[in-house]
């Protein structure tokens, strides 16, 4: 039994004490469960044909400037979402490297925090307005790259009369026990009031584009999943057999939502039932699946959530209809709440083709053309050798049927690949500060990272091969498996905000990519 408490003891060690945060926001979206969905969720849907939804964005929206300040084109909402026992300040500086990213980027006329995210309200005002002056000097020095991409057709005309709007979700917070489906649905209550406030403080009765973005950590990642399908069975648009054919949702008569980029860092796609860090039997996970309520019931597969979520169309479709689909990852036994196996769901029996050149897809060759002035952007975490690898899973039809040799995980695993992934995967080794370099030593394959090994010999491999080099044991570095809360740069508290630092370049890179796949909406 010393591996059950191990696992319990260190899982609560690593993510705190619950502490909930007292909030208008959180008074709102913790109501009853059962009328919380259908009373403080008033939207009326609109399906519009696909014509009207491939029309230029500019003929629905009022040019008049707000009078709160931003463009008059999209409102990008990015949403961070918290893990099990987590708290909204918990991912404070992905938080505010998402902002200082935007506004470094040039291509957004406000970056700024939601008026309800209590991350934003304890940053002070200076800081802002500081952010909002190097915006200005930024988009002022790059503003000839931008025109001239512009004038290429290669970004969207409208890109900087956007704003961007960060929020930190507080409506799990304390409350992560009671299962994935009730957080999905406390979390898709907070995002579509999030956004219903923002709106009314800049339009009235004027039709706006609005696109939706996710980071969802750990636990954060099934919550956003779970979200993502409950806003879509309330904004669901079909044609009459019953397909989803227009790119957006109507809300409230005058906002489109659109689906844009979702992120998850180490979140367990695939649970935790037989992707635990040591090896326990089934028995042990049923114990502490039992300690950690309908959650842990739902983490170690002891109901069918988490399969059904990553095979079932209501799960998968709405999922598909983000523009891009990103999972990071944490390497080589550096993870011990959610091994890298099922935070980027590989299986040791999966065939799924998985590509290390970006360019995999025909038609996909112009893709270092797409933003010319942000090519040479220096990536932090590559910088400091914490990116390992890069792949990307081609989409298969969701209408194809996935063959597998009956094994839940491999149904499981493929499925989700079909959806067409960038998976980011992450040695964290160096930034854990418990953490030694061995000597060198004559056997050449224990210095080598197996990752990079298979890159270089390969343009592609199986899931199956990750699976198996992410998990190998040969190591020339010994370091304790803490880099769950590090690949976030997890703040709390002093001591593990200070132990948790050396994540920071991963954030930044993150940051950085998120930000400008946000800016390629069009």
């Amino acid at each position: 039994m010393a591996p059950l408490r191990l696992a319990f003891l260190t899982a609560t060690m690593m993510t705190g004490p619950k502490n909930a945060v007292e909030t208008r926001l959180s008074n709102n979206v913790r109501a009853d469960n059962d009328n919380m969905m259908q009373s403080a969720v008033a939207v009326t849907i609109k399906p519009m044909d696909s014509s009207s939804a491939s029309a230029s964005t500019s003929d629905h929206i009022d040019s008049t400037p707000s009078n709160k300040g931003g463009g008059s084109g999209p409102i990008h909402f990015c949403f961070i979402v918290h893990g099990h026992q987590g708290k909204p300040t918990d991912l404070s500086y992905l938080h505010r490297a998402i902002k200082d990213k935007a506004n470094q980027h040039g291509g957004f006329a406000t970056t700024k925090s939601s008026e309800m995210c209590i991350v934003g309200r304890n940053s002070s005002s200076r800081n802002d307005d500081m952010a909002a002056s190097r915006n200005d000097g930024n988009r002022a020095n790059q503003e000839e790259d931008i025109n001239q991409a512009s004038v290429e057709g290669i970004i969207n005309r409208e890109s900087k009369d956007s704003t961007v709007v960060v929020h930190n979700a507080v409506c799990n917070d304390g409350i992560t026990h009671d299962g994935v489906k009730k957080g999905g649905q406390r979390l898709a209550n907070e995002m579509l009031e999030v956004i219903r406030g923002e709106i009314e403080q800049r339009t009235q009765n004027h039709e706006q584009d609005v696109t939706i973005s996710i980071v969802g950590n750990s636990l954060g990642g099934l919550y956003a999943r779970f979200a993502v399908a409950k806003i879509d069975e309330l904004l669901f648009a079909s044609d009459e057999d019953g397909t989803k054919d227009v790119p957006h949702y109507i809300l409230d008569d005058n906002i489109r939502l659109h689906f844009n980029v979702f992120c998850s860092t180490v979140s367990p796609h695939l649970g935790c039932a037989d992707r635990t860090y040591i090896p326990i039997p089934r028995f042990a996970e049923i114990g502490i699946a039992k300690g950690l309520g309908e959650t842990g019931r739902d983490l170690f597969r002891v109901n069918d959530l988490i399969k059904t979520m990553a095979t079932s169309p209501r799960f998968t479709r709405p999922l598909a209809l983000f523009r891009k689909r990103i999972a990071y990852a944490n390497a080589y036994g550096t993870d011990f709440v959610v091994p890298g196996s099922t935070a980027a769901f590989l299986d040791g029996n999966s065939d799924s083709m998985h590509y290390f050149d970006a360019d995999f897809e025909s038609g996909r060759d112009e893709v270092t053309q797409i933003m010319p002035h942000t090519v040479d952007r220096v990536c932090p975490a590559s910088e400091k050798g914490l990116f390992v690898a890069t792949c990307y899973t081609p989409r298969i039809s969701l209408g194809n049927p996935v063959e597998s040799s009956g094994n839940e995980l491999e149904v499981m695993s493929k499925t989700l690949d079909s959806l067409g992934w960038t998976k980011v995967f992450v040695d964290i080794r160096e930034a854990i500060p418990i953490s030694t370099k061995l000597p060198r030593i004559s056997n050449p394959s224990l210095n080598a990272c197996p990752i990079r090994k298979l890159s270089s010999n390969r343009k592609a491999v199986t899931s199956k091969d990750l699976y198996s080099a992410i998990s190998s044991g040969k190591s020339s570095r010994i370091s304790l498996p803490f880099g769950h809360n590090a690949i976030c740069a997890f703040e709390r508290g002093s001591f593990r905000t200070a132990f948790n630092k050396g994540g920071r370049p991963v954030a930044d890179s993150l940051a950085i990519n998120l930000v400008e796949d946000i800016s390629m909406w069009t």
